[in-house]
């Protein structure tokens, strides 16, 4: 059997499966995937207590808080005014800024590299409906005084965390020169498919005073302002509301107009923290969903972690009176409990907005579909978005081959491997790879540690005369599985919800 198995045989919410390099014993059982102990990587091995960091917030003075609090009623004084076009306070200098998202073509979640105060780079995850959030070990890097503050996760119940001032945020080609963020405290909770995720990227990047945007074929997120900002040719505009259907305000979580499941009209939240949409029980039934058994775990801003073991799969969801329709749809029951004056029926995520190019001006109420071009031609805009180093030398420096089984496994392709001397960091290469006839496989990817040139592994008989090509690349391989280090590892994407 392969070691990259198939799709049935592992739990859903392992997205992939991993192979490692050289051939698998004759004993050798299929490497399903699990969080790996961050024991021995390079940023988690830091042991500094958080009774460091508590007794730092018993030294905060009711001054210095003041200031605070006097910044942000600073801040809700511009932002209520609307009137802002120019970059958002405390923004770089320019009008547009671009940063690279780490590996795009899976459709996961929308994760970023960011520098705070010359640390990192950290990979953070982007949510625009969260304040940011940081690891502790990244609290701990940053050395800084904290205080203490609440978190509320989805069921509306308070946490404790962290509260601290950090300067000099950036992301891409992007400085933030002061925010106040949170914390949590315990390491990993972010943790993603293999990821060491430090955090969460949230409003106080994603301003709504500047329209933000994301492009997965070219590998890229952006933030433009206001004055720069013109939609995209041949894009779909969704009207964004801050009135639910039976006349409540929602402020904080505009509904997109004219939304269906199954032919009934429901108030929708865009969310482009989560890869699935979630749909409130209650409506399951008169939507048509059908039941499908699933695993999921869920994990909220405050790092509350939530199990989901069905999903309800609608025939359509369409947006009315525009050509947005998506069939097929996969639904999570809708968590959120936080707000005590409404409650919507759910979240249209990053799985219903996969077939796009996205752009979203909260300010005017506006998101902007536009339809996706294809990853395979844009393979050197993603190359060229992490700089010369690998812009400079991809496809070329690294060398793929998918070659004919061996005698003793005549069903397994084998795919051989192996880069440049002149590849001298970690890399993560995506691979793209179809049948004979064009239908496409899943991506692979192929996970390189520092000093690792090079690996073989068999394959799925399903792989056999496939065509292979490097389609994405970054310096930011996923960890395999322990009893692998050392090594590089294969990875098969699996899809996280159906």
């Amino acid at each position: 059997m392969s070691p990259l198995g198939t799709r049935a045989e592992h739990r859903v919410t392992e997205k992939f499966r991993v192979s490692v390099g050289g051939f698998p014993r004759e004993d050798e059982t299929p490497a399903t995937w699990e969080k790996p102990r961050y024991g021995n990587v390079k940023r988690a091995a830091h042991t500094r207590p958080l009774a460091r960091l508590a007794s730092a917030s018993r030294l905060q003075s009711v001054g210095r808080m003041q200031n605070v609090i006097a910044i942000w009623r600073l801040a809700v004084l511009v932002l209520v005014g609307g009137c802002a076009i120019g970059a958002p306070p405390g923004f770089s200098t320019g009008n547009t800024w671009t940063f690279p998202l780490v590996d795009p073509l899976a459709d996961g979640r929308l994760v970023v590299p960011v520098t705070i105060h010359g640390h990192g780079p950290y990979l953070f995850e982007i949510d625009r409906d969260a304040r940011t959030v940081i690891d502790p070990h990244v609290a701990a890097d940053l050395g800084l005084p904290v205080s203490g503050t609440r978190l509320d996760d989805y069921h509306d119940t308070t946490h404790p965390g962290l509260e601290m001032e950090v300067t000099d945020i950036e992301v891409g080609d992007l400085t933030l020169s002061y925010a106040v963020v949170a914390g949590v405290l315990a390491p990993n909770r972010f943790d993603d498919d293999g990821r060491r995720i430090y955090g969460i990227l949230g409003r106080e990047v994603l301003a709504d005073s500047a329209v933000f945007g994301f492009d997965r074929d070219r590998g890229i997120a952006w933030i433009q302002s206001e004055n720069a900002f013109q939609p995209p040719a041949g894009a779909t505009a969704l009207s964004l509301s801050n009135t639910s259907s039976s006349g409540t305000k929602v402020y904080w979580q505009p509904v997109i107009e004219g939304v269906e499941v199954g032919g009934v009209a429901v108030d929708m939240h865009p969310t482009f923290a989560a890869v699935p949409s979630e749909l409130d029980r209650d409506k399951w039934h008169a939507a048509s969903l059908a039941p499908l058994d699933w695993g999921l775990d869920l994990v909220d801003p405050s790092g509350t972690a939530r199990h989901v073991d069905q999903l309800g799969v609608a025939d359509r969801v369409d947006v009315t009176d525009t050509s947005v329709m998506r069939e097929h749809v996969a639904f999570a029951p809708y968590g959120d409990q936080r707000f005590p004056f409404y409650h919507l029926d759910g979240t249209l995520g990053l799985d219903f907005f996969r077939p796009y190019s996205v752009a979203a001006d909260w300010h005017h109420g506006k998101l902007y579909l536009k339809p996706r071009d294809g990853a395979d031609a844009d393979a050197k805009l993603r190359f060229a978005r992490w700089g010369d180093d690998l812009a400079t030398c991809l496809p070329d420096c690294a060398h793929i081959e998918l070659l004919p089984p061996r005698d003793d496994r005549p069903a397994q392709p084998i795919l051989e491997v192996h880069t440049d001397p002149s590849v001298t960091g970690d890399l993560e290469l995506v691979v793209r790879a179809t049948t004979k006839s064009g239908k496409p496989l899943p991506i692979l990817e192929i996970n390189l540690p520092h000093g690792v040139h090079g690996l073989a592994s068999r394959l799925e008989s399903r792989y056999l005369g496939a065509q292979v090509a490097v389609v994405d690349a970054s310096p930011f391989p996923r960890f395999c599985p322990e009893s692998y280090t050392g090594g590089g590892c294969i990875m098969r994407q699996a899809a996280q919800v159906p």
